[in-house]
């Protein structure tokens, strides 16, 4: 499904492998497939940190520079796609979860065990 980046990798080519990191949990959000997304979403997170801790100085080459706008204009698109797709989720989870409270509040006020 993913795979991992050597320890040198240069910094486009870890953002490159967030693109396609993110591709994948944009695919995965798009299938309901919630558990892979969550498990490419810890592989992005390590990405990020990798990235964070190399500390990269700004692209050097006019080529690097538009390379690096390139891949992060893609990474917003797949982050605002996956936001649509997961904000409904939450908030049928949140619902799921006020009615579980309310039940549990309306059972212990007429102490009706569940």
């Amino acid at each position: 499904m993913y795979s991992n980046m050597p320890a040198n990798a240069s910094v486009i080519q870890i953002y490159e492998e967030l693109v396609l990191l993110s591709e994948q949990m944009l695919e995965a959000a798009r299938h309901d497939n919630w558990d892979a997304m969550t498990e490419v979403q810890r592989v992005y997170v390590a990405q990020v940190d990798a990235l964070r801790s190399k500390n990269p100085p700004p692209p050097a080459t006019l080529q690097e520079r538009m390379q690096h706008q390139a891949l992060l204009a893609r990474l917003l698109a797949h982050d605002a796609a996956i936001r649509d797709l997961v904000m409904p989720q939450l908030q049928r989870l949140g619902e799921l979860l006020g009615n579980a409270r309310r039940r549990r509040g309306v059972n212990d006020a007429y102490g009706v065990s569940a």
